[in-house]
């Protein structure tokens, strides 16, 4: 007789019947913290608020997380819209974060479902108290204003809000069960090329065409398309040609977003932009700027120990199967890829409703009924018991956690080579 494997068959058979004890309370405190939660969901939804001015959104958030027990920081990270709700443990262990977002867009409402990120990032917070409690762990639920437009998880990466969690998590609305995507980075860039002015028919020799210096570096960018990895984006627009047909332009500018899969490339592709930028102020005896002019995301890089955890339980509370993406990058730039190179983070995807194109319809009136619907709210709830599972699974497996962390360790190695 094999004692070992006995032995290891019963631990095994141990843990599995510890978990379902531990999956059967989960579906209880979600079940119970249900009313709350959808309250808070459909306020948010029906009283939508833009990036910076979510008063309400956040007050609401704040109130139910000090309900039950979290220490609230306002004005995060001088923000006036943003929050830290601190749920420390009874015993020490892992750090965990649950990111919420809650800003609408402008005439559209609440089109790309914020108000359930919020829902599910509070209603994880409080799930997890009594197995932090329990087990050891700080919960925390931060809340990060303006996903649409300032991309308020940069700054805050870079000042540092992120660096110590060992998980960082969220989850987003959209029309199908899916696992952590990766994004794209992107870099916004206003190039600007300075001449002198002069009359276009009596004296154009006494100019210097800041119109030609840009059309010269919009065919030298078309030009440098060839060689240019497939992931690569380059598209800008001209914002200002000139003044009139008869002065030669001593001013031009443009707009530009310098996109690759990783942000390594996106900063070799910079250069090369810049570069054209330079020669092309060179052969026409202009000068020229090149500066940055918006928010600029890194690439979201996708812990896919966590991810592969967080799937394997959203999996017990939900019938579909959740689409598996692999490392594909999706075409889009989140500031969650900014958290990502700060610590191992995912963004789960859950489906709030139909639709033709299962990973498309955000920022529609159809995403705007689905974020408001029982159907949405409803699986949402789902999603925060596999997220609360995942969680507790870091507080008692020691291995996942480590295992998890050896990966972070690696975030960014090996960035793809653009020319």
């Amino acid at each position: 007789m094999n004692c070992s494997f006995e032995r290891t068959e019963m631990r095994s058979k141990d843990e599995e019947e510890h978990r379902m004890t531990e999956r059967e309370r989960v579906i209880q405190i979600v079940d119970a913290l249900a009313p709350e939660l959808k309250t808070l969901a459909l306020n948010i939804h029906d009283n939508p608020e833009l990036g910076l001015q979510e008063f309400k959104a956040c007050a609401w958030q704040k109130e139910l997380l000090a309900k039950y027990g979290f220490q609230i920081k306002d004005d995060f990270c001088n923000l006036e819209t943003a929050y830290k709700a601190v749920y420390k443990g009874k015993k020490q262990g892992p750090k965990i974060a649950f990111l919420a977002e809650y800003d609408a867009l402008p005439g559209l409402g609440h089109g790309c479902g914020h108000n359930l990120i919020a829902m599910v990032a509070v209603g994880c917070g409080i799930a997890c108290r009594e197995f932090a409690d329990k087990y050891g762990a700080e919960i925390d639920v931060i809340g990060t204003p303006a996903e649409e437009t300032a991309g308020t998880k940069v700054p805050m990466s870079a000042m540092g809000v992120f660096k110590d969690y060992d998980a960082v998590m969220m989850a987003h609305p959209a029309f199908a069960n899916a696992e952590s995507m990766n994004t794209i980075a992107m870099d916004a860039y206003k190039i600007e090329f300075f001449g002198k002015p002069a009359h276009a028919a009596s004296a154009p020799h006494e100019g210097i065409n800041a119109l030609d210096a840009m059309i010269n570096f919009f065919n030298l960018i078309n030009a440098m398309r060839q060689e240019t990895k497939p992931d690569a984006r380059i598209h800008g627009i001209i914002t200002d040609g000139g003044k009139a047909a008869n002065i030669i332009p001593d001013y031009t500018s443009a707009s530009f977003y310098i996109r690759a899969n990783r942000v390594a490339d996106v900063k070799k592709l910079a250069e090369r932009v810049r570069n054209c930028a330079a020669g092309a102020a060179l052969g026409t005896g202009c000068t020229y700027k090149m500066e940055y002019n918006e928010e600029n995301f890194k690439d979201t890089c996708t812990n896919r120990a966590l991810n592969d955890l967080a799937v394997e339980n959203i999996q017990n509370f939900v019938s579909e199967p959740i689409l598996r993406l692999g490392n594909i990058y999706v075409p889009g730039s989140s500031d969650l890829g900014d958290v990502s190179y700060e610590a191992p983070a995912i963004q789960v995807v859950f489906k709030v409703g139909e639709n033709a194109n299962p990973m498309g319809g955000a920022h529609t009136p159809e995403m705007v009924a689905a974020a408001g619907s029982e159907y949405g709210m409803d699986n949402g709830l789902n999603f925060v018991k596999g997220l609360v599972m995942t969680a507790v699974d870091l507080m008692t497996q020691p291995e996942k956690l480590a295992a998890i962390k050896e990966e972070f360790s690696h975030v960014g190695d090996e960035p793809q080579t653009v020319r």
